[in-house]
């Protein structure tokens, strides 16, 4: 549950659709190494994950946006010396199109997000860069997201998530 809750507070539903597949991989991995014997407890255990993530989103403009994204997940799981996972690390890398109207925007996504057994996740990077030439819209910097999934520290501009109106705006008149 720990990369979905962050993406219900993300729009649009993309991020939900992205992470939502990533939310297996996170969860494969912790259940993969949690049998693992406690004389391999102390070695990370990596994992990689690329699948397509295609849908539509007719929420963020009020009219279909269609996106193509490509989904790359590379992670590692960390351990304390019982073998118990205590924090896992996943670099996002998401590539695509977002189209509507007859016109085809850019997407290059690129963050970490380090999640702690408490279930914080601080994510650092570039979640969110739509581009037409220029930037459309971008999201980048630090966020903590609490367990709740309340965010509790934003560093950087994040416009997108934090819902500013503006920048929603600016991302559906890119489309016209």
């Amino acid at each position: 549950m720990m990369l979905l809750r962050k993406t219900l507070l993300m729009n649009p539903m993309r991020k939900l659709a992205a992470l939502g597949a990533g939310l297996a991989a996170v969860s494969i991995a912790f259940a993969s190494v949690a049998a693992a014997s406690p004389a391999q407890a102390a070695t990370p255990s990596q994992f990689r994950q690329s699948f397509p993530n295609p849908g539509t989103d007719t929420t963020t403009c009020g009219f279909p946006i269609v996106f193509n994204l490509q989904v790359t997940l590379v992670g590692r799981v960390y351990f304390d010396s019982q073998g118990n996972p205590v924090s896992i690390s996943v670099e996002n890398n998401v590539v695509g199109t977002d189209s509507a109207n007859g016109v085809t925007l850019k997407e290059s996504d690129h963050w970490v997000d380090f999640f702690d057994a408490v279930g914080f996740d601080r994510q650092v990077g570039l979640p969110l860069h739509i581009q037409d030439g220029g930037v459309v819209i971008r999201d980048a910097g630090y966020i903590v997201f609490a367990p709740d999934g309340s965010i509790t520290v934003v560093h950087g501009p994040h416009p997108f998530i934090e819902g500013d109106p503006a920048a929603i705006a600016a991302y559906c008149a890119a489309f016209s």
